[in-house]
């Protein structure tokens, strides 16, 4: 059974058709881990062990993948735009739709990129952990990150207790 705390945390002020899809995604993306793992050859056994890991893992690559990637883009545009017209206003405000993508909004995309990448940082996971499409290569991406951070229990610095794993 699916553990959908985290999800519903990271989804609480999101749009109730993005907090949907981002919901069923994780959902859905769970039910196929829960299959790959009753596989007779599961190559993720060892994974089993840390399900709340996994299932956490899950639930920030969903929502990476569905919110903070458009982040990104808005992001870079409103830096382009802002550059353009910097000698002709303050701050520009770009309307989409119902949506007003200004200085104050801005800061807020660029804050919660911020703290996402702090968390990222503090766990040792890189953005190409967050490149898959199917639910097999987020398990493979998994495994990178746990044989990572045993391998780098074993250096001379030993490795971070606050890795996921």
């Amino acid at each position: 059974m699916v553990d959908t705390t985290i999800i519903k945390i990271l989804c609480k002020k999101l749009p109730g058709d993005l907090s949907n899809a981002v919901y069923n995604e994780y959902v859905g993306r769970w039910e196929d881990i829960e299959n790959i793992w009753k596989y007779p050859q599961n190559r993720f056994k060892v994974l089993q062990e840390y399900e709340t890991t996994i299932q956490n893992l899950l639930a920030f690559s969903t929502f990476y993948r569905r919110v903070l990637s458009g982040f990104n883009g808005a992001r870079d545009f409103y830096k382009t735009v802002s550059k353009s017209l910097k000698a002709r206003t303050q701050s520009p405000t770009i309307s989409i739709g119902k949506y007003r993508l200004d200085q104050t909004a801005y800061n807020k995309l660029l804050g919660v990129q911020i703290e996402f990448g702090k968390i990222k940082n503090k766990f040792g996971i890189e953005d190409s952990f967050f490149k898959y499409y199917e639910t097999e290569e987020f398990m493979t991406n998994c495994m990178r990150l746990y044989m990572n951070h045993f391998n780098s229990e074993r250096r001379p610095n030993g490795g971070s207790e606050e890795l996921p794993f």
